[in-house]
């Protein structure tokens, strides 16, 4: 029986071994087919690999123009998840993209997958094009792997961080110098979560005002208004115990400043309204996944539409109004749906990030559009592009706030991309999408 046993073991190794070849020979061919058409698809494109991977990226909302150049200087937040085999930071990268021009494809390096700004092509008039780079311009020191950062929108200069075992700091990077003294030195130490999270959000409308969830199942409000410069401690203001299980994000939403949305584990999307003494039980919720539900996402541009990514591979469209159902699934993801994003300037536009590899741009305003049979084949209608420069678990994407469709994204394999979709896919104006339109959709 033993020996059996043993025999069923080998099997099944060998069986991984085997998937695991096979899963890698699919990713290497459709990551080739992926290259060989980049530069038909990108206006700019840069790969970069870290020294570590990270799991968090955010644009900072400014960017530098230089009048007498071709191109704009910008910046990124990053972390480092290093598993314990080095020290951890929070970095600022520093990042030079070319002001946008109509790309020539003869610029695409193909040794080094990057368009936009390598001074390759045989025009001599394009010679002085500006070249795409990036470089590290700030470490600070973290204690432990960063889960995410996000900087406060009032002052970007300040930073928050959630990490291991509940840790959650606040970061003013104008106190740090750029290089690592090997010794963490945060500003304020939020404390109160008893184990790791990702869910982070400031407020957009009150300076300070910071909401977190976490693997403790709970959701955390703090006031950086409480904090005192003789202690480096502070505890929240709230303690929400509505969900059942691990809380996966939070985000404040952009419109309304009393109402704050959550996901979990619990399959559950709830609302909180801050202004409400309860803490154990949210305002409304909605329940439309088949799996956890990782991302959740408020429209900017309309008080009503949120959207909500899944465990189950789909991404819900939801009326705040009425939770009861969803007005509309997405369905393009492969795997589970980890991260999502709405346009900053294009109210029907919604990224999404995937453990699939994948970044998949949606145009709502395309919901129910008919298709012809070759058209269905590429995917519904208001799927509009997808990235599939990376080999492994998309960690996070941003937006530029600064220049229209570009987008940062970061993957588990240590490679950070910035790339811009190109104009001749995107340039085309979108619709302004409406709730009633979804209803009939």
């Amino acid at each position: 029986m033993a020996g059996s046993d043993l025999e069923d073991d080998v099997s099944m190794d060998e069986q991984q071994q085997e998937d695991g070849t096979m899963d890698a020979k699919i990713i290497n061919e459709e990551y080739k087919t992926w290259k060989k058409n980049a530069p038909f698809l990108y206006d700019i494109m840069l790969s970069n690999a870290l020294d570590w991977p990270t799991l968090t990226t955010q644009w900072f909302p400014d960017a530098q123009r230089h009048p007498d150049k071709q191109f704009s200087t910008h910046r990124l937040l990053l972390g480092t998840h290093t598993s314990g085999e080095a020290h951890n930071y929070i970095q600022i990268a520093q990042v030079q993209l070319p002001n946008p021009v109509d790309p020539d494809i003869r610029d695409y390096d193909d040794e080094r997958g990057e368009i936009g700004g390598y001074t390759t092509s045989s025009d001599a008039s394009r010679n002085d094009a500006a070249e795409v780079k990036f470089s590290i311009i700030q470490r600070i020191d973290h204690p432990g792997e960063v889960n995410k950062a996000r900087y406060m929108p009032q002052n970007p200069n300040l930073i928050a961080s959630m990490g291991v075992e509940g840790k959650v700091l606040i970061w003013d990077k104008t106190k740090h110098t750029s290089i690592p003294t090997g010794t963490p030195n945060p500003q304020i130490d939020l404390q109160g979560h008893t184990d790791e999270g990702f869910g982070l959000s400031w407020s957009p409308h009150q300076e300070g005002h910071l909401a977190t969830g976490s693997t403790d199942h709970t959701v955390r409000l703090w006031d950086l208004s409480d904090y005192a410069k003789s202690k480096k401690v502070l505890h929240s203001t709230r303690t929400y115990t509505h969900h059942d299980e691990v809380v996966n994000d939070v985000q404040h939403h952009p419109i309304h400043k009393f109402i704050i949305g959550s996901v979990s584990d619990d399959l559950s999307m709830q609302i909180i309204d801050v202004r409400r003494d309860s803490t154990s039980e949210s305002a409304i919720s909605g329940h439309g996944h088949e799996d956890a539900v990782n991302a959740i996402a408020f429209n900017p541009a309309s008080e009503y539409i949120l959207a909500t990514g899944s465990a189950d591979k789909t991404i819900g469209i939801w009326d705040l109004r009425n939770l009861k159902q969803k007005l509309h699934a997405l369905e393009g993801h492969k795997d589970a749906v980890q991260s999502l994003a709405w346009h900053p300037f294009e109210e029907a536009v919604l990224g999404s990030g995937g453990y699939d590899r994948r970044i998949i741009f949606w145009d709502l305003s395309k919901v129910g559009e008919e298709q012809t049979p070759d058209d269905q084949e590429d995917g519904p209608p208001e799927l509009m592009f997808m990235h599939g420069g990376h080999t492994n678990h998309i960690s996070d994407f941003s937006w530029n706030l600064n220049d229209p469709w570009v987008t940062c994204s970061a993957a588990e394999d240590n490679l950070i991309q910035v790339w811009r979709v190109a104009n001749a896919l995107v340039g085309k104006d979108t619709e302004d999408i409406l709730v009633e339109d979804l209803e009939k959709a």
